[in-house]
């Protein structure tokens, strides 16, 4: 059966991706928690980004090994011949301010695994100075004005996206927030005007991405009545199991929810997407 997609939802799929494209250049890095690391970027190609909906998905890109800065993609995603191999992956923007006294900002919020993953290594010895390229940002999450409440739910992962979107929520809205953490010293300060219930989920020493500490969570939650906006987001068979119960459970409209794996564990089979 097709799904009629909200107004909200055809907005953020009619957009085109990537919308621009450019150098960024560290300004300054802290340790957010233990397992976070905050890095703000700072770069005139920064003043061409849109700023529609909290918590979009930016393609950071880095330099081939030999070089000082990236090459960026000229057609789409598409790159020059001869481009070297380069790495990237898709991070949130955790918060963005078009014209500040430093210029325009770029917040990035990187979970850190230790030396385990280029990405990790790289935002843990990031200093001022270094220049990654950046192309996008695309949606991941569209506000439903007609939702009567809010469900967030997600891991580290999902975590900036979701405390970009409770920033953004109307004062008063009733929203309930579901976060997977590994312990409570990865708590962070989350600022809302919305009528917030807010969970914060430990694994406690069990692993990420196989821990079901978060879906166990959500399932014993009372949740309001009405029509909610929902977006979960985090490991894709964790996403998946969330999904389910609440569509088959609950019986909660497709319409206006989104799940998005954003990461898959080695041991989550292929066809979980």
């Amino acid at each position: 059966m097709a799904v009629s997609l909200s107004p909200a939802a055809l907005r953020a799929k009619e957009r085109p991706s990537p919308l621009t494209t450019g150098h960024a250049t560290v300004l300054r890095a802290r340790r957010l928690t233990p397992g976070v690391q905050r890095i703000v970027f700072s770069g005139a190609d920064l003043a061409r980004l849109p700023d529609e909906e909290p918590g979009e998905i930016i393609t950071l890109i880095w330099p081939a090994d030999d070089a000082e800065r990236p090459v960026l993609p000229t057609e789409g995603w598409r790159y020059a011949p001869g481009t070297p191999d380069q790495h990237w992956r898709n991070y949130t923007v955790r918060d963005y301010v078009p014209d500040g006294p430093d210029g325009p900002l770029l917040t990035v919020d990187f979970v850190l695994h230790g030396d385990h993953g280029r990405c990790s290594r790289w935002a843990t010895h990031a200093r001022p100075g270094m220049v990654l390229g950046f192309a996008g940002p695309r949606i991941h999450f569209y506000a439903e004005s007609d939702a009567d409440w809010t469900l967030l739910v997600g891991d580290e992962t999902g975590l900036p996206s979701i405390a970009a979107t409770l920033e953004r929520l109307p004062a008063g809205h009733p929203t309930l927030v579901f976060v997977e953490i590994a312990d409570a010293a990865e708590r962070q300060e989350l600022s809302s005007e919305a009528d917030l219930v807010l969970e914060w989920v430990t694994r406690d020493g069990e692993s990420a991405g196989r821990s079901r500490c978060l879906e166990e969570a959500v399932r014993a939650a009372s949740l309001p009545q009405g029509t909610p906006k929902v977006w979960v987001a985090g490991e894709s068979l964790a996403v998946r199991g969330i999904r389910e119960h609440l569509k088959h459970d609950r019986g909660l409209p497709i319409g206006p929810s989104q799940a998005i794996g954003y990461w898959k564990h080695r041991l989550t089979p292929d066809d979980v997407e």
